[in-house]
């Protein structure tokens, strides 16, 4: 992992340590704002949260500006598997999709094969159109599943 401070036991400097049953910070007409040089920590033995204003919700957001950002830790290293932007993943996988699509298509209708004697033209076996269209079915089904894929809460840039 990157910098991680040292245990307020371990470090050696001034410093202030608030130690209660409970802690309250509340800032009743503006902000609480945070600052250091090198990290902040959080930690707890149960859960954290960070909750918004839910009766408006256009007004609340969860705003997170890095240039990095990780979700969870494997094996206490950091991610390395990107996330996808998935409207333009979906966009990607529906203009390959229907690119197959046309392709078989193609192989239906449109390409000639010749035969038997030299330079007459066959027709399409009508077993393979039962399986194309199975394909195409197939491709229709991949594609509507797609918006499955998406985040609902998770915004990405």
């Amino acid at each position: 992992m990157t910098y991680i401070p040292l245990s307020p036991k371990s470090y050696i400097g001034d410093q202030v340590i608030l130690n209660s049953n409970r802690l309250i910070f509340n800032a009743k007409t503006d902000s609480i704002l945070l600052y250091s040089d090198k990290a902040i920590g959080f930690s707890t033995n149960g859960n954290f949260h960070f909750d918004t204003n839910n009766s408006d919700k256009s007004k609340s957001k969860f705003i997170v500006n890095s240039p990095n950002i990780y979700l969870g830790l494997e094996d206490n290293k950091l991610p390395e598997q990107p996330a996808v932007l998935a409207n333009d993943l979906i966009i990607s996988l529906e203009e390959v999709l229907d690119l197959i699509q046309k392709i078989y298509s193609d192989l239906a209708f449109q390409v000639s094969f010749l035969s038997s004697p030299p330079g007459s033209p066959t027709g399409i076996y009508p077993k393979n159109i039962n399986l194309l269209n199975k394909r195409t079915k197939e491709i229709e089904t991949i594609k509507e599943e797609l918006q499955s894929i998406k985040s609902i809460k998770t915004k990405l840039v």
